[in-house]
């Protein structure tokens, strides 16, 4: 009965929607009857194009600025489509026209009059639409350096907001013009708040009022039981118990996060869509204040949850970062503190501009707000060094009785952040001194900006290698189910779900650098400052300080992630492509430096240098290199030859110079080789090349043995061989293909001499090899009566 009712129910609203949709449908068709000739696409752009310049010529703030480049943006769509279109119509024209050959010279006999016509016809096709293309390029260009100018607009508004220097604090004329400021402000709240109420009880009404709060209660009623429904399900909360691998760690942590970022939003939001539609708001505060309560709101629990989920500071089974409970507590507290400061921030600022306040009350809180966020900062470095040396005794005693509980250490990256924040709050102080009271407050903002992206990134890092662990592992069930099924070996689905995972971390990591970096308007600040510095000039060169230090940093950074990457590339990817060890270092190398070539390129390109004008500079290198680095310029030639040929490779064991032992690195100057002693020997790479190098381990690992034994002459020769081939067969290094085999090399003055030949699986154990079987030969000849002639020397002393 239940059933039968829903399912009329449903079929009534499926009906009258689909009668609302075709009468809207209808509606919407009846006018279009008689339409309008279609304008041209280029017209049309070269109408907006100006409208867009005209206002561009105007003082815009950077909303409007915004709206512009709205507007800009789908007529730059529009002008890539129409010459996407227009282009194969081009290239069509022009085959026609070629079918027909070249124009007749003027003393060559005349063509037909049928092939004049259609020569003249194409070719003015061809001109026709090549003007349209000519024309619709013209205004992509336009379009391209309208987009320039609003984005540089942009950045000069945020470079001139940012730097914009108030009265500092300190000052006494601030507290003189804030004492003048309070009366205004308490007496602009006073009429704010009038206004609102007159608004409710006038305009809105008790009634309208009254349903609109039913309503939102009612809303956030639903909602708050089906969330409390989920909960005791358990959807949202942890196990207990430690978590049975990375993707059951990371899921219970992805759960977490959810619920702490996005349930209060959803029921704020509810909120604020009721009051908004039941115009709640004041006008002049629409939409303003909703936007910032929405944004303070969300700065609240994005923080919370993402922090929650990253570190988790009440289940350390569940932390994504290996790390000390105390520094989880620390930086889950400071983070907190830090996102109930930017959302009060955020508030203040949105009623500040509906109250019009005057800018000492503005300057004021701005400059509150990046104190309190220094405050916050130094508070977290405190607790961090105290627990820090807490946990590491802690960590000592419990490593000393041998406990299993003891915590991950502190990550080494946490000692590199210390005297970053030191300096940020040294800035941060220094700028509410000096008047720069919003570059402070800007710069405390994008630090827990940065740390929320950057833990929500680790979020995300974790979730990829959890689940291509999971799906793509050799060694797990659904690898090798997924291997099956695909058809390929498990080992070739683990080495693609690397690279594809790979693939992906690095784009999410270039992702969230453009979202931390994008807001700081590095380009705007250049712009501004780009006349205050100058450096050395060469023609097309301008060497200024804000290069040089952008150029550091793309060097320090290009650096950093070369070192991730190659370290990537070495430990996950190699290890799983089949390849020997030494390829496997060759590789390696050479993708390091082709990547030291690629950051050495673009940081010179940031520096604004034209390698074409720095040719007088290498050719006086050139020189040089010609006369006092010849062998350097030898060394490094040899050391891109060894890294090609690989006539040795890491782990080999070669004889050069006198010197034995283990290839350790080649780099492209030299070689370290580690002798059996444990000493490094450092080789030219020219050496390696010009020079004779036995590589004991060049095609393969086997190696021969020859241990030679002298018996008596009454000893029995096929007993002795027979001894010597069973004491090579018993030994498990000696292979038994090819077989060992015992030699008469020669009648010697005092005996007979014997030598046993065997082959060992690895260089490496030949001298324990000979060492064993010298032992076992001695043993089986006492047994068997064989004696052992002496030396010569020996036996004419004995005479």
């Amino acid at each position: 009965m239940l059933s039968r009712l829903c399912r009329i129910l449903a079929s009534a609203l499926l009906s009258a929607f689909a009668i609302v949709f075709v009468a809207g449908q209808l509606l919407a068709q009846a006018p279009a009857q008689s339409p309008a000739p279609p304008r041209d696409p280029s017209e049309q752009a070269k109408a907006t194009l100006d409208q867009i310049e005209t206002a561009l010529d105007r003082g815009l703030s950077s909303d409007e600025l915004v709206d512009l480049k709205r507007k800009l943006d789908p007529i730059r769509d529009a002008l890539a489509a129409a010459l996407l279109e227009i282009e194969p119509r081009l290239a069509e024209a022009r085959d026609r026209l070629n079918q027909l050959g070249p124009k007749p010279a003027d003393n060559a006999p005349p063509e037909a009059a049928e092939a004049r016509q259609m020569r003249e016809s194409q070719t003015k096709a061809v001109a026709d639409i090549d003007a349209r293309v000519r024309s619709i390029k013209v205004l992509q260009v336009r379009a391209d350096q309208l987009a320039d100018r609003i984005v540089d607009k942009r950045r000069q508004l945020f470079t001139a907001e940012l730097f914009q220097r108030s009265t500092p604090i300190v000052d006494p004329r601030f507290w003189s013009e804030l004492s003048d400021a309070l009366p205004w402000l308490g007496r602009s709240t006073g009429f704010l708040a009038s206004d609102w109420w007159d608004h409710l009880t006038g305009v809105v009404g008790t009634g309208r009022l009254a349903v609109a709060a039913a309503t939102a209660l009612a809303a956030i009623a639903v909602l708050f039981v089906v969330y409390r429904t989920l909960r005791r399900r358990g959807l949202y909360r942890r196990p207990e118990d430690k978590p049975v691998s990375d993707l059951a760690r990371v899921l219970a942590d992805l759960r977490v996060t959810a619920e702490r970022s996005l349930v209060l939003p959803i029921l704020v939001g509810i909120a604020v869509a009721i009051v908004e539609n039941f115009g709640l708001v004041l006008p002049r505060a629409e939409p303003l204040v909703p936007q910032a309560v929405m944004a303070a709101v969300l700065v609240i629990s994005c923080t919370r949850g993402v922090m929650q989920g990253t570190f988790s500071p009440g289940a350390p089974a569940y932390r994504l970062v290996p790390m000390p409970t105390g520094q989880a507590d620390a930086i889950f507290d400071a983070m907190r503190a830090a996102a109930w400061i930017v959302a009060g921030w955020i508030l203040f600022l949105a009623f500040a501009r509906v109250l019009f306040a005057p800018v000492a009350i503005t300057a004021l809180f701005t400059a509150v707000t990046a104190l309190a966020m220094a405050v916050v900062i130094v508070v977290y470095l405190r607790r961090t060094t105290e627990r820090a040396l807490d946990d590491d005794d802690q960590t000592t005693a419990e490593a000393a009785e041998g406990s299993a509980a003891a915590e991950a250490p502190e990550p080494p990256i946490w000692g590199w952040t210390r005297p970053l924040l030191w300096l940020i709050v040294a800035t941060i102080v220094i700028g509410i001194i000096a008047g720069y009271s919003a570059l402070s407050a800007f710069i405390a903002t994008r630090l827990v900006a940065a740390v929320v992206i950057a833990a929500a990134t680790i979020i995300i890092l974790r979730l990829l290698d959890a689940v291509f662990a999971e799906w793509s592992g050799a060694n797990t069930h659904r690898g090798r189910v997924l291997a099956a099924s695909i058809g390929i070996k498990p080992s070739r689905l683990q080495l693609t779900g690397t690279l594809i995972a790979g693939i992906l971390k690095v784009t999410i990591l270039v992702l969230s650098a453009f979202i931390v970096l994008g807001p700081w308007g590095f380009g705007g600040a250049a712009a501004t400052l780009d006349d205050a510095f100058f450096g050395l000039r060469l023609p097309e060169i301008r060497t200024v300080a804000l290069n040089i230090v952008g150029g550091a940093l793309v060097l320090v950074g290009g650096f950093l992630a070369l070192r991730a990457v190659q370290r990537w590339v070495r430990d996950k990817v190699l290890p799983l492509s089949g390849m020997d060890a030494g390829l496997q270092n060759s590789v390696a190398t050479i993708f390091g430096y082709a990547g030291f070539a690629l950051v050495l390129g673009i940081t010179l390109r940031q520096l604004g240098l034209d390698l074409s004008n720095l040719a007088i500079v290498a050719g006086a290198l050139s020189v040089g290199i010609g006369f006092g680095l010849q062998s350097i310029t030898s060394n490094f030639v040899s050391g891109l030859i060894l890294l090609a040929e690989r006539p040795i490779r890491v782990g080999d064991s070669i004889v050069v110079k006198g010197e034995e032992g283990y290839v350790r690195k080649i780099s492209v100057r030299s070689t370290e080789i580690e002798t059996f002693e444990r000493a490094t020997v450092i080789v030219p790479n020219a050496d390696m090349i010009t020079g004779v190098v036995k590589n004991w381990t060049h095609s393969n690992t086997l190696s021969r043995i020859a241990v030679p034994v002298r018996v008596a002459f009454d000893s029995d020769p096929e007993v002795v061989r027979d001894e010597l081939i069973a004491v090579a067969c018993d030994n498990r290094f000696v292979m038994q293909q090819p077989p060992p085999r015992v030699f008469l090399m020669r009648f010697a003055d005092t005996g007979l001499d014997f030598e046993l030949r065997c082959v060992v699986s690895n260089v490496e154990y030949s001298l324990t090899v000979r060492s064993d079987l010298q032992l076992a030969i001695l043993s089986r000849f006492r047994e068997k009566g064989i004696m052992i002639a002496p030396p010569p020397q020996a036996a004419i002393t004995r005479t």
